[in-house]
């Protein structure tokens, strides 16, 4: 197993693609602790669908937007785990009504909201984790396609990601060579996001994909798990893209 004897957080993993990342990383041998905002019932029931698989888990109330929310969920770690090896950073905010908005009505405060959640919860739990982080420590992040190459959708949203892939790569040199910092940069998944559109805009979306579908949870979960293990231990600073092949660099 990948990740036997390794200590993980993913953060907003109660549901969707965060799940699917927790319940890999128990499979491949890691203690996972399952992070949730507002959504305990859906963490204790991911969490208990690991144990049930003869996982460990843990479940971990967080705001990670709040300094000092994210200390508390650091004690519980450092108290239930003794340390933590691996944190995945895929707590983020985005809806509707901030994605489909023209820029005459963005605002500041959904510009802070996004950003709380995006840009500083990744910081937050950042430094908290380094704190708890040995010499093999991964850190792993989570940002989107627009944030590299633009698009007329989702501004504050690409905003708040192209602050992740920037703090990804100076995280990456300020921890090396004690920990690697790499950045998931993510083009259409089956997520939340997809009911924002009507069947001529998935149509539209899916036929711009050289692979012909959208990314499904497990395909973002494969590429954490590479990056949060031993395989990728001579890569960090990086921006992966994984997106069907929609945009190519």
């Amino acid at each position: 197993m990948r990740l036997e004897g390794k200590r993980a957080l993913v953060t907003g993993s109660s549901r969707g693609i965060g799940a699917q990342m927790a319940r890999l990383f128990a499979r491949e041998g890691a203690q996972v602790a399952v992070n949730y905002r507002s959504s305990k019932a859906e963490a204790d029931e991911v969490a208990g669908s690991i144990t049930e698989a003869g996982g460990k888990a843990i479940v971990v109330g967080c705001d990670v937007s709040d300094p000092s929310s994210v200390a508390t969920m650091f004690r519980t770690i450092r108290r239930r785990f003794g340390g933590l090896d691996i944190l995945v950073n895929n707590a983020g905010l985005a809806d509707r009504s901030i994605w489909n908005i023209g820029l005459e009505e963005t605002t500041l405060a959904m510009w802070r909201r996004v950003f709380e959640v995006d840009a500083f919860g990744t910081f937050n739990c950042s430094q908290a984790a380094a704190q708890l982080m040995k010499r093999g420590g991964s850190i792993v992040n989570v940002a989107s396609t627009p944030a590299l190459f633009g698009d007329t959708e989702g501004l504050v949203y690409a905003s708040a990601k192209g602050a992740v892939l920037s703090m990804s790569r100076m995280l990456a040199r300020i921890l090396a060579p004690r920990i690697r910092v790499n950045c998931m940069v993510f083009g259409s998944f089956e997520t939340d996001w997809l009911g924002w559109l009507d069947k001529k805009q998935q149509r539209s979306y899916r036929s711009a994909i050289p692979l012909k579908r959208f990314g499904a949870p497990i395909d973002a979960a494969r590429l954490a798990l590479f990056l949060a293990s031993d395989e990728s231990s001579f890569i960090t600073g990086q921006a992966i893209v994984a997106d069907g092949g929609e945009v190519m660099h």
